[in-house]
């Protein structure tokens, strides 16, 4: 089996969406199409990916509907949910590293990572990532420090050769409309000059990336660590079409 790829969602702002990126990613690989995967809470302020597995166990467990939605999908998927391990970014590699070295063989472990472009921890870990994805908003901002953190890593890491990482690309969360605005064309043509570049899919800015369930209703499930995202809330997301592209990128 060949090396397990390295990937981070990272921001240096909170607000542009890393940790609904990293669970609706690996949660649509995993449960969608059969990727094994794992995930590095590497968020120490707040840890968003723990947070979200816990609320899906009391939601699962609580709402009737979502118990049966989660007895019938996993007495097809039949495998275990994916693991998230809760990490300081200090020791975010090693533990995936150890993780890998117990006999898991995961084929992506996504790292979701925050905190400021001048902690070393933080520095070291994004240097041996393959590959960085930072979500950019068109909120201001969140827009410029977005673009801030992408200009550091690929001016002070990527172009000295001294890291791991294959490729860095931004990626436009919460737009208007499915295809990029003028204002996201507008920002791509300013940072191509700073040799920076987003994904041609964009994410939707909708209710439905943050829909988690309840303990009560009969609604489905889009952002969950342990369910796939509910097949009628697909439509329209770009989900499907950003999953794609990522894979084409990291050649999974």
């Amino acid at each position: 089996m060949s090396d397990p790829v390295f990937v981070a969602f990272a921001t240096q702002k909170g607000g542009a969406g890393k940790s609904t990126l990293t669970t609706l990613v690996a949660s649509y690989l995993y449960y969608v199409e059969g990727v094994e995967v794992a995930a590095m809470d590497c968020d120490s302020t707040q840890h968003s990916l723990n947070v979200y597995r816990e609320h899906d166990l009391l939601v699962t467990k609580e709402n009737p509907f979502l118990k049966r939605a989660m007895r019938r999908f996993y007495e097809k998927f039949r495998k275990r949910p994916y693991k998230i391990l809760l990490v300081h970014p200090s020791e975010a590699y090693k533990v995936a590293q150890q993780h890998i070295d117990e006999g898991n063989t995961p084929a992506v472990v996504f790292f979701d990572i925050t905190g400021t472009i001048n902690d070393r921890a933080t520095v070291n870990l994004i240097a041996n990532m393959d590959y960085v994805f930072v979500p950019i908003t068109t909120e201001t901002g969140e827009m410029a420090s977005s673009i801030t953190f992408a200009n550091h890593v690929n001016n002070r890491m990527i172009t000295t050769g001294e890291t791991h990482i294959k490729g860095l690309h931004l990626i436009w969360n919460k737009i208007r409309t499915r295809e990029k605005t003028r204002l996201c064309e507008i920002i791509d043509r300013y940072i191509a000059k700073l040799g920076l570049d987003s994904l041609d899919t964009v994410l939707v800015k909708s209710d439905k990336f943050e829909k988690d369930g309840h303990e009560i209703g009969n609604s489905g499930v889009f952002r969950s660590t342990l369910l796939p995202p509910d097949k009628r809330l697909l439509k329209g997301s770009n989900l499907p079409e950003l999953v794609a592209e990522i894979r084409k990128i990291i050649n999974v």
